[in-house]
C-alpha cells in the first residue's frame, strides 16, 4: 500500500492541496503499485506523457482487456483509434462551424451581466453566481443547443464527476450512471430539434456519411457537453482561489494564453486520467502488466521539478509549458480552447476592475479526486476596510 494512503486524498486539506501527498508518492517512485485500489499511481511527468500517447499499449476502451462496455458507455471518451479517431475528426470539424464572434461576444456579456448582479453585494459564491452560469452559457452557445436550467443541470453534472471517483466511493456508482442517463436523453432531443447551423448541427448532419454509430455521436455529444462545463467551471473556481492567495499589490494580469496556461499548469482541476494496460509493458522501471490499470496524476506530473523549473511557483512567462492539464495524445481534452477562452476573459475582467477582490471564508471542496472542484467560494468584490 503507497504511503500515505490514496484515500487521504479525500481529506479537505489534501482536496485543497494535494501536493505534498504527490511529493511524497513520487519520492519513493515516479510509478507506485497501490493494492488498495489495485492501480499503478504515476506521478511523473515523462511517464505520465508516454502512457497518454500510447493508446496502442495504454487504451481507454477496456473492452480490449475484456471488460464489458454497455453502448450507453460508448463514447469519445470510451473508444480508442481507429473507431475513436471517426468522432473525434467530425467533432473536430463541428468546432470549425462555431461562430466564434457570437461566442466571445456571449461570454463577455453574460460575465457583464453576472457581475452587475453581484457587484452591490457584501460577499458572494463566486461558484454559484459566476462559474457555472456563464460556463453553462459559453458551453451550449459553442454547441448551438438550447441552455438546460441550471437548478437541474449542475447538481446532475456533479453526480456525474463524483462517479469518476468509484474506485474510492462505490456509492457513487450507480447514480452516476443513472445520472449519465438523465443527460443522455436531454442530449437527444437536440437530435430531433430544429437548431441554428453551428456545432451540433454540423455534426448531427455529418454523423450519418462519417460512418458514426448512433449511440456513440449521442454519448459524443454529451461528454462534449458534460466535460467542457466541468473543466472550464471547475478551473475558473479554483484558479480564482489561486489568484485571491497572491496579495493584491503582488497580483498581474491574467489574459494572455501565455499566464492562463501557466495557472492551468499550477491549479488545473483534472488531477487523474486512468487507462488499461493492453500488453506487457515497462515503465518507470516498473513493469506493467496486462490488464492492470495505470492512474496518470497529471497534477502531480504538471510539477515535476525534472520537467519545470521551480514547479511550486507560479511564473507567468514560463516557456516552454508543456503541461498535461488538458492530457496528450489522441484522448487529448477537446474541449480546451473553450475553457481557456472562457477563463482568460472572466480572468482578465476580475483583476482589472477588481484588483482588490478577496477570498471571505476558506472554501469548501468538493470530494472528487480525479476532478478537483468547490462547492462554495465566497468572496467579495471590494477592499477589506480596515477595523475602527
Amino acid at each position: 500500500m503507497t504511503e500515505p494512503g490514496i484515500r487521504s486524498l479525500l481529506e479537505p486539506h489534501h482536496l485543497l492541496d494535494p501536493h505534498p501527498v504527490y511529493r511524497r508518492w513520487n519520492a519513493q517512485a515516479p510509478v507506485l503499485w497501490d493494492s488498495e485500489i489495485d492501480a499503478w499511481l504515476i506521478t511523473g511527468y515523462q511517464e505520465s506523457l508516454t502512457a497518454l500517447r500510447d493508446a496502442e499499449t495504454f487504451c481507454q476502451d477496456w473492452r480490449r482487456v475484456g471488460v464489458d462496455t454497455p453502448p450507453a458507455l460508448l463514447s469519445l471518451q470510451t473508444l480508442d483509434p481507429p473507431e475513436h479517431t471517426r468522432i473525434r475528426h467530425l467533432l473536430l470539424e463541428g468546432f470549425k462551424a462555431v461562430d466564434q464572434e457570437l461566442l466571445d461576444r456571449t461570454v463577455r456579456t453574460t460575465l457583464d451581466a453576472l457581475l452587475a448582479d453581484v457587484a452591490g453585494q457584501e460577499s458572494f459564491d463566486f461558484v454559484a453566481e459566476v462559474a457555472e452560469p456563464l460556463t453553462l452559457r459559453a458551453v451550449t452557445q459553442l454547441l448551438g443547443v438550447p441552455q438546460p436550467d441550471t437548478r437541474w443541470f449542475v447538481p446532475l453534472s456533479n453526480t456525474i464527476v463524483d462517479g469518476m471517483d468509484a474506485s474510492l466511493r462505490p456509492e457513487c456508482y450507480e447514480p452516476g450512471v443513472a445520472a449519465r442517463a438523465q443527460l443522455t436523453e436531454l442530449v437527444g432531443g437536440w437530435l430531433d430539434a430544429e437548431l441554428p447551423p453551428g456545432f451540433t448541427a454540423h455534426v448531427r448532419a455529418g454523423a450519418p456519411e462519417a460512418g458514426i454509430d448512433h449511440d456513440v455521436l449521442l454519448n459524443s455529444l454529451r461528454v462534449v457537453l458534460q466535460a467542457g462545463f466541468q473543466t472550464a467551471s471547475r478551473f475558473l473556481a479554483i484558479g480564482l482561489l489561486t489568484l485571491l492567495r497572491i496579495p493584491p499589490r503582488r497580483r498581474v494580469p491574467v489574459d494572455t494564453d501565455k499566464s492562463v496556461n501557466e495557472l492551468v499548469r499550477y491549479a488545473g482541476p483534472v488531477h487523474v486520467e486512468s487507462r488499461a494496460c493492453v500488453r506487457d509493458t515497462v515503465l518507470g522501471e516498473q513493469k506493467i502488466r496486462e490488464g492492470e490499470i495505470v492512474s496518470m496524476f497529471l497534477g502531480a506530473a504538471n510539477r515535476d521539478p525534472a520537467v519545470f523549473e521551480e514547479p511550486d511557483t507560479l511564473r507567468w512567462d514560463r516557456t516552454p509549458n508543456r503541461h498535461l492539464s488538458f492530457g496528450r495524445g489522441p484522448h487529448a481534452c477537446l474541449g480546451a480552447q473553450i475553457a481557456l477562452q472562457v477563463a482568460r476573459h472572466a480572468f482578465g475582467v476580475l483583476g482589472s476592475r477588481y484588483p482588490n477582490a478577496r477570498l471571505v471564508t476558506e472554501p469548501e471542496p468538493r470530494p472528487n479526486v480525479t476532478e478537483h472542484g468547490l462547492h462554495r467560494l465566497e468572496m467579495s468584490l471590494r477592499e477589506a476596510q480596515p477595523d475602527l
